[in-house]
């Protein structure tokens, strides 16, 4: 696969966290016409919902905070939308880390649906699956991705499906797993993703 052209130009009409939410607001209240569009919005205004509670109530663990002190400047590329479940549990933890560090964070977001050529850089066993975190040192290059949702989430969720579970059931344990966590997997796997890129040995 080749390697995505990230550019300045590219990086700079990327949205930020505080755009993104504030275009996810204008969304629900101005929302596109066409039925499929409409489908979304009852998700888009949950999600909304759930990243306004983890603004609030993230934090982070000892490890990611140590790991953190260490890390060169890197831009986190994420690749979303307001619709995604996964999103709202995952993205606010990526905006909590560019509040604290913002020496260190540069967080850009891409609506997945309107950048098809980054989203179809970085698939997921072949699918469209978001969020995607790709870092990004000063040069543009890449530095490690992380995504769409942590190891074990991502191992359960097919068993799900072959159980027979319908969406809305899948919806349901997906909401629990992430709540029973509490984003201890995610900060483990962020931990082992930086660490590489900063060389900090856990």
């Amino acid at each position: 696969m080749a390697v995505f052209p990230f550019s300045q130009p590219l990086i700079d009409g990327a949205l930020t966290y505080d755009q993104y939410r504030k275009g996810l607001h204008a969304h629900l209240q101005n929302p596109p016409p066409g039925e499929a569009a409409l489908k979304m919005i009852p998700y888009t205004q949950r999600n909304q919902e759930l990243m306004d509670e983890y603004d609030r109530s993230y934090r982070l663990t000892d490890e990611l905070k140590a790991v953190m002190q260490t890390l060169p400047v890197l831009t986190w590329v994420v690749i979303t939308e307001g619709w995604c479940g996964d999103a709202a549990f995952n993205v606010p933890m990526f905006a909590l880390l560019e509040q604290l560090y913002p020496e260190k964070v540069k967080l850009r977001l891409f609506l997945r649906d309107k950048n098809p050529e980054l989203m179809d850089a970085y698939l997921t066993e072949g699918g469209r699956s978001i969020p995607k975190l790709i870092l990004l040192d000063e040069g543009f290059n890449e530095r490690g991705t992380w995504g769409p949702r942590p190891a074990q989430l991502m191992t359960l969720l097919p068993q799900w499906k072959e159980s027979g579970d319908q969406l809305k059931e899948l919806i349901r344990k997906t909401h629990e797993w992430y709540n029973n966590d509490q984003t201890l997997s995610l900060q483990a796997e962020l931990v082992a993703l930086l660490s590489s890129t900063s060389g900090h040995k856990k």
